[in-house]
């Protein structure tokens, strides 16, 4: 991509965070991404039940087919819609990918976010469940940096802040929702 001054667009690193927790089930019974791309509306809501940020959640398909993920929250104070789009869909492991619109008061722009979601095999039953966010600035984010005449690091300071506070509250509920998930799912055996 290039900018109105002719140079190349370099992203940066905005908020990264991982967290992580487990689950308790048979491996062949979780599935991340079917629980990712069906989680409902109240189901993703509780999975922030001290600070309430998460809004909404939804599925539907992109024009190529590949299901995506709706979700709406509020983090550190911006509302963000993520459009999350399938990477990875294994069933121990997914990644998506979402060009995000932030709001901040009335200003808009757009953020880069990653999402990925592994459960890892330990003893038996058990698996270590890992949440990891990666946000990365657009030419539309640092325009709108400009534009408020914000400091980079300053709000990477602050943004990370939220990230890591927000993924810690959200982790052990999502692991807990896939964990019923595939509970439900038990093989007939």
């Amino acid at each position: 991509m290039n900018n109105p001054h002719g140079k190349t667009f370099e992203p940066r690193l905005l908020a990264e965070s991982t967290a992580n927790f487990h689950i308790n089930a048979s491996t062949t019974q979780i599935d991340i991404p079917e629980w990712l791309f069906n989680v409902d509306d109240l189901e993703y809501i509780d999975c922030t039940q001290d600070s309430g940020v998460h809004l909404s959640a939804g599925s539907t398909h992109s024009p190529d087919g590949k299901r995506m993920s709706i979700n709406v929250e509020d983090i550190g104070g911006a509302l963000i819609v993520e459009h999350y789009h399938e990477v990875i869909t294994g069933k121990l492991h997914c990644r998506v990918q979402s060009s995000s619109d932030f709001l901040f008061g009335r200003e808009y722009a757009k953020g880069h976010v990653i999402w990925e979601l592994i459960a890892a095999p330990r003893d038996g039953d058990v698996h270590e469940f890992t949440n990891n966010v990666w946000v990365h600035t657009t030419e539309e984010f640092v325009q709108y940096l400009d534009a408020q005449r914000l400091n980079y690091e300053q709000v990477r300071e602050k943004f990370q802040k939220a990230i890591e506070a927000h993924n810690s509250e959200e982790t052990p509920y999502f692991a807990a929702a896939i964990e019923r998930k595939a509970l439900k799912a038990r093989d007939p055996l």
